[in-house]
């Protein structure tokens, strides 16, 4: 309840509240008060065992760290608290509760460009972190769709994207070619966009496969939890757009896909 009420004071009428997201910012950030908020360790390699065929491998898997109220310290994999928060352990269920309103106010405190706390918060959770823990099928839905709108307003929603025209719908004449084919057709090519590309093409690639997998389903909207993560990919989507990460061609391709789950027919 904490961290929700944190969370409601950073905006008002979804519109961040500078002032006060900077007063929390230093706050929560403060390394004095570190002890109230669940540590994202870097991705570790993991050697396992199958259980059936005894084959060794290596997983990446990312890891919590938290210090509770008898100054005791824990660590345990996000996987394995999901797992266990499934199977009925409370202990772990409210470990990563609190971790999702902990997501959650970090995505409102980096809402709308606050750099104070998007600049300490990238440093702790990179884009391959984020990418890794939204495309992980085994952890809840609900908690995918927290990695994924902090994806949004710490990595994607700040410089150096800016807003751009997918298609431009006045030019002069003598801009117009004679002939023009889709793929010739960009209104935004430049080398900045590739970068961004190269930064974002895991995240891209997520979430073009995601919205395919949504619309080739017989009952798209069937399961609630799921829709949380649906809503936060297209609202992804939809930002990646308008920062100009998509060429015509791939624009075209991901609307087809957008509109198709628009036109999907629920079954009474």
């Amino acid at each position: 309840r904490f961290l929700d009420y944190l969370s409601d004071l950073c905006v008002s009428n979804h519109i961040a509240i500078p002032v006060t997201q900077e007063l929390i910012c230093k706050c929560v950030l403060d390394s004095k008060n570190s002890d109230i908020l669940i540590k994202t360790e870097p991705v570790k390699e993991m050697s396992q065992t199958h259980e059936y065929l005894s084959i060794e491998y290596s997983e990446e898997e990312v890891w919590l760290t938290w210090t509770d109220k008898n100054n005791d310290h824990h660590e345990k994999s996000i996987r394995q608290l999901a797992q266990e928060a499934r199977a009925g352990n409370a202990h772990d269920e409210n470990v990563l509760s609190y971790y999702r309103y902990q997501l959650k106010l970090f995505a409102r405190m980096c809402l709308d460009r606050q750099y104070l706390a998007i600049k300490e918060i990238s440093q702790q959770l990179g884009v391959d972190l984020i990418f890794l823990c939204m495309a992980d099928e085994m952890l809840p839905f609900d908690l995918r769709a927290s990695f994924c709108h902090l994806m949004l307003h710490v990595h994607v929603d700040r410089d150096p994207q800016e807003l751009v025209m997918p298609v431009k719908f006045a030019r002069l004449w003598t801009e117009i070619p004679t002939a023009i084919t889709i793929k010739d057709y960009d209104s935004n090519l430049n080398a900045s966009r590739d970068d961004k590309k190269n930064k974002f093409a895991s995240t891209m690639e997520f979430v073009e496969d995601y919205l395919n997998n949504v619309v080739s389903e017989a009952v798209p909207f069937a399961n609630e939890e799921k829709n949380k993560l649906t809503f936060e990919v297209v609202s992804l989507a939809h930002n990646l757009i308008y920062f100009g990460f998509y060429s015509f061609s791939e624009l075209l391709r991901l609307t087809r896909t957008l509109l198709g789950i628009i036109d999907c027919v629920q079954n009474p």
